[in-house]
């Protein structure tokens, strides 16, 4: 379940924690002990046929200790793959507590197209379950497709303590160099491919640029391809992996962050929108972005948005955003979005979706 400020006792039930030393006020841990399987090892293999001829799995024991001890209301899945195991554990072990589901993207959009006991498996859970989170209108729209009723979706934002990241107060002139970041895996979803085509366009009519870039993944030889092509040589900077704190503070230090989604040739989208777009603007840090799935939802301005997968209009968007003279202006409007849809301290909105879920009992 998803902390939130007015809820005073939370659960969270988990196959592994980042920090097995954690404690927070209020936050009681379980630890799941999921087995995995090996063909080299014969009690795994055996394991493996056991469990699906019986159905049982080696978590459900400790999950049922679990919800027993801590005697939930609801329950919250996070992705599909953690509703449609609930689901499975509840009808093997014969409880029924209310659970909902949250969506976050790639579960579906491309994994159902590409898995599909998982297809099927979500269209069971979409009627099995009582309700079902999507993290703005447009990933609603998905859920709606598999054939959810619309009364159990509810569009229920992603939140963040808005209050606590730290504030950009210095920006750029018009004409003063300019400092992009991008933050992100390198996946073709994340557009960061179409950024660097778009700026190798205006290169010869641009102020002085660098564009750092925080991530790793498999397309760093595609965009070292197109950096090459662009003459963009000398002006990406390559920081690797940063912890998430690091990069938070770091924003202040530059000028806009690039995030330019898209709907991958696989079919994988954002689903909602990314969750570094929304704390950009909670630093204050201006976002060039695009209309791509639930971005514009979480967006406070749209006048540097450009058009999904598509350079030409990205261009136009870093040209109309490097000469704004207003840009503290539209700072201040990502600030004032966030923190009245997307603030901890004010999670009206999800408080009112699990007592939703709660009274349907």
């Amino acid at each position: 379940m998803q902390k939130s400020a007015r809820f005073a006792e939370v659960a969270v039930a988990s196959f592994h924690f980042e920090d097995e030393n954690v404690a927070m006020p209020g936050v009681s841990f379980y630890t799941l002990n999921r087995e995995y399987y090996t063909r080299k090892n014969v009690a795994g293999a055996a394991r493996f046929v056991s469990e699906r001829l019986t159905g049982n799995r080696s978590w459900y024991g400790d999950l049922d200790y679990a919800i027993g001890k801590f005697r939930p209301d609801a329950i919250h899945c996070h992705f599909g793959n953690e509703g449609i195991a609930m689901m499975q554990f509840e009808k093997k072990m014969r409880s029924r507590i209310p659970f909902v589901t949250s969506f976050y993207g790639y579960d579906i959009s491309s994994l159902p197209a590409t898995d599909q006991q998982y297809r099927k498996d979500l269209v069971k859970l979409l009627k099995y379950g009582n309700a079902f989170f999507a993290e703005g209108p447009e990933l609603k729209k998905k859920v709606l497709a598999f054939g959810c009723p619309d009364e159990k979706c509810l569009v229920n934002p992603l939140l963040i303590p808005v209050d606590e990241y730290p504030r950009k107060e210095v920006y750029r002139k018009p004409g003063d160099p300019v400092k992009f970041l991008f933050v992100g895996r390198f996946i073709e979803k994340k557009g960061f491919h179409i950024f660097l085509e778009a700026i190798g366009r205006m290169l010869r009519k641009m102020s002085p640029f660098i564009i750092d870039v925080v991530g790793s993944g498999p397309m760093q030889a595609d965009y070292q391809r197109i950096i090459e092509k662009n003459d963009l040589q000398g002006l990406v900077n390559w920081r690797g992996m940063m912890n998430h704190e690091t990069v938070i503070r770091m924003m202040k230090h530059y000028d806009f962050l690039v995030h330019p989604s898209l709907t991958a040739k696989d079919g994988e989208s954002e689903g909602g929108a990314p969750t570094i777009i929304i704390e950009a603007q909670a630093a204050s840090l201006p976002v060039i972005t695009s209309d791509h799935a639930d971005i514009p939802y979480v967006m406070g301005y749209h006048d540097f948005m450009a058009k999904e997968n598509n350079v030409a209009s990205l261009a136009e968007m870093i040209e109309k955003i490097i000469n704004c003279p207003n840009i503290r202006d539209y700072a201040g409007k990502g600030i004032a979005k966030v923190s009245a849809q997307h603030s901890l301290s004010h999670s009206g909105i999800y408080e009112h979706n699990l007592k939703t879920i709660i009274t349907q009992r």
